[in-house]
């Protein structure tokens, strides 16, 4: 009786450290793309508990992405991917991975750079440090019928020859299942001033995908009309930054956009064209998941609302349109949806509608 007691608790004990390792985790892949102001940082969970950092956020303002994966409950990283060296894509490497330890291996374009940013993400890696090969793959839940692949498609130009940081980019693609997302950093579609067309010779190896988070923050040399035609993603996610000194995101980036019929979701309100109603939304962090052999992807942006796509392959259902206006019960003002101000909104006291509601003013400003 006291060996079977002992074995029952053993079993409770080990349940339970596993709950509390893998406490971020819910059944689903997770992708949970961060605000972190005008620059990037990605988390993923996958179903099992494992998680990879696509970059990390901007330097001097670590403290966005720290808090997030706090109240996430990550304890640690088990890969970090950094697409360049670009201080707003690795500015916080070392005040994330002293938080949240890396396990196994960050991987990088390789090569080196000539900054402060840089000569610290080289030394907290330290011997984890790894070069991208082409077609390199990172397997996470390995011994699950649902494993998640991580795909190294492209990094360091693609072939093409520039010295452009930007066009250094590696792209990597999650796949899980029939589901498939590109992250790709700042690479460039037009060849201009510094830049280089990369995006058209890498669309071929990323192929169809259901989200694409937007190249260089929505910068007009990025999305270009062969990159879209051939990835077709459902969605995009677009990271930038309140007053950003670049105008991102640009307007000429978003009519490429929603003339391919493709939706988007910003971290913030950035400082370029405004968001258009109905096609753009303003969420704060954008949390895409999907379950283990599921049809469909949910959006959840502004910590509370919740959109549902399908996969590519699967019924092809147009997805409810946004409600137009925003309001909080407790205030007498209401807003566009689209606007920054919303996600500020209790999910308690948060209301939706196709019109204006009665009895509240439009919020000045609006929709920024």
């Amino acid at each position: 009786m006291k060996s079977s007691r002992a074995v029952v608790f053993l079993s409770l004990l080990f349940i339970l450290s596993v709950q509390v390792s893998f406490g971020q985790q819910n059944g689903k892949l997770q992708i949970h793309f961060m605000n972190v102001g005008q620059g990037d940082g990605a988390v993923l969970i996958s179903p099992l508990g494992e998680v990879v950092l696509f970059d990390n956020g901007v330097r001097n303002f670590c403290d966005r992405p720290v808090s997030y994966l706090q109240q996430l409950g990550v304890t640690k990283v088990d890969y970090h991917i950094a697409s360049h060296y670009h201080d707003d894509h690795i500015g916080c490497t070392k005040e994330v991975l002293d938080e949240f330890p890396l396990q196994k291996q960050a991987i990088d374009r390789g090569g080196s750079y000539h900054t402060g940013t840089y000569t610290k993400y080289v030394t907290k890696v330290g011997t984890k440090r790894t070069t991208a090969t082409d077609g390199m793959t990172i397997t996470l839940d390995q011994a699950s019928q649902n494993p998640v692949r991580i795909q190294i498609v492209a990094f360091n130009g693609n072939g093409v020859q520039t010295s452009n940081e930007n066009d250094l980019s590696l792209v990597a693609v999650v796949r899980f299942g029939n589901f498939d997302v590109e992250i790709g950093g700042d690479l460039s579609g037009y060849a201009e001033g510094s830049y280089e067309d990369i995006e058209t010779s890498v669309a071929p190896k990323v192929g169809q995908v259901e989200v694409y988070k937007v190249h260089h923050h929505g910068s007009r040399y990025s999305t270009n009309d062969s990159w879209l035609a051939t990835v077709r993603p459902r969605i995009g996610i677009i990271s930038t930054g309140a007053g950003n000194k670049h105008n991102h995101p640009t307007q000429e980036c978003m009519e490429r956009l929603h003339q391919a019929g493709i939706r988007t979701y910003w971290t913030e309100i950035g400082n370029g064209t405004d968001p258009e109603p109905g096609l753009d939304t303003v969420g704060g962090n954008i949390i895409v998941e999907v379950a283990p052999g599921a049809q469909n992807f949910t959006v959840t942006h502004s910590g509370a609302v919740v959109h549902t796509y399908p996969m590519w392959g699967f019924t092809d259902t147009t997805p409810a349109a946004t409600p137009a206006f925003s309001w909080s019960t407790k205030s007498n003002v209401y807003h566009h949806t689209s606007c920054r101000y919303v996600a500020n909104i209790s999910p308690a006291n948060l209301e939706q509608g196709s019109n204006p509601p009665t009895g509240k003013t439009l919020h000045a400003g609006c929709p920024k």
